[in-house]
């Protein structure tokens, strides 16, 4: 059996033989706190008005008795044979406030593997329906969810360093994904215009093919350059980048691609790229949040503090959907916006390097200036 199984147990033993320690306990403590079903009810029953409170003559017995019954309309498993048993399990009732922390503590590691389950059970289901408001509601729904436990436990502003968290192996990208990367890519290199706008809330990583995000970091190394997009100049700027050496192109794919390119709907793919990547990456927080929430070892406030770190690349993913889907006219800079860090960084690998002559060389120390030199021809 768990220890906070135990802990309910001793808890409700406790409050059997002394039920005036529910006062320690009524504030912070729940039924639903408890997992067994048994066991909340009969925690109600303690919450509500003693059974003749009015009769000091009342046995310790009878109240028991009393108490049995009135959890046993709610739920089966109550006993007057498991009464005894739960107050022969509680080392001592003083300790009815340490054993509701237990019980609090193995609820709210619960309560966050159910958040994250959901939120992966939602993702599925967006990827299926061809949706996404749901994942997003999930996400902010298992943010709040670790605010308030870092509400009521205290903010965790010195937790320890958490470990590597459990992540499940990545699914295959769905075929639909790649179609529509496919057809991203294919438009960019018939028509490269519009990426100086996409390139603000798309970026190589939201690509499930690393062939697709290759070709997208290469036309985008291109734009931010200035330099004339096609086949050939996206396939050399490929090879200068290393995607021939490491397998991630062949020169025959990005020659294929860039002759059937046609214009179309740039942002309108994109957005569709952008959707599949939020969605993976929820299903990847979600089930690493989950890992942390299953780890009996971590306390409360270096759970908080650990699935807030693996939820961070979905944040981030979340923001830029967000920039995606807001009107261009709802807070954009007069100037636009600064050029994204992967543009840059993609600029400065491909730069060709240059060479500068070095400065003229200075005045010989202690030989004649240019003011002596033009003196003396005037005297010649």
């Amino acid at each position: 059996m768990y220890p906070h199984l135990h802990a309910e147990q001793a808890l409700l033993g406790a409050l059997l033989l002394e039920p005036a320690r529910i006062e320690d306990v009524r504030e912070h403590l729940l039924p639903d706190h408890l997992y067994r079903a048994a066991h909340g009810a009969l925690y109600r029953a303690l919450l509500g008005p003693l059974p003749d409170a009015h009769n000091a003559e009342t046995t310790v017995a009878a109240r028991v008795m009393a108490l049995v019954q009135a959890a046993g309309k709610h739920a089966a498993g109550i006993t007057p044979a498991y009464a005894h048993t739960l107050m022969a399990a509680c080392p001592h009732p003083r300790n009815a406030r340490l054993y509701a922390r237990m019980i609090v503590e193995a609820a709210d590691h619960r309560a966050v593997a159910r958040h994250a389950i959901r939120l992966g059970q939602v993702a599925a289901a967006d990827t299926d329906r061809d949706g996404i408001a749901d994942t997003l509601t999930h996400h902010r729904a298992l943010h709040a969810a670790l605010d308030d436990l870092a509400r009521r436990w205290g903010e965790p502003h010195s937790a320890p360093a958490p470990g590597p968290a459990r992540t499940a192996p990545p699914e295959p990208p769905c075929p639909r994904d790649l179609i529509e990367e496919h057809a991203l890519v294919t438009t960019l290199m018939a028509d490269a215009r519009p990426l100086g706008e996409i390139a603000r809330w798309l970026g190589p990583g939201d690509f499930a093919d690393r062939a697709h995000a290759a070709l997208y970091r290469c036309v985008a190394a291109l734009v931010h350059r200035g330099d004339v997009v096609d086949s050939l100049t996206v396939l050399w700027e490929a090879q200068r980048r290393g995607h021939l050496a490491d397998g991630s192109l062949v020169p025959e794919l990005v020659l294929r691609i860039g002759a059937s390119g046609v214009p179309g709907s740039t942002e309108y793919w994109a957005k569709r790229v952008l959707r599949a990547a939020v969605l993976r990456t929820a299903t990847a927080g979600s089930h690493a949040v989950r890992g942390l929430a299953d780890d009996r070892t971590l306390p409360i406030l270096r759970l908080v503090s650990s699935a807030r770190e693996v939820l961070a690349p979905l944040d981030a993913i979340h923001n830029r959907w967000n920039t995606a889907t807001r009107p261009p006219s709802v807070g954009m800079p007069a100037g636009g916006s600064p050029a994204p860090a992967f543009l840059t960084r993609t600029a400065a690998r491909s730069r060709t390097t240059t060479t500068t002559s070095p400065p003229p060389p200075g005045p010989v120390p202690g030989g004649p200036t240019t003011a002596t030199t033009s003196a003396a021809r005037r005297r010649l």
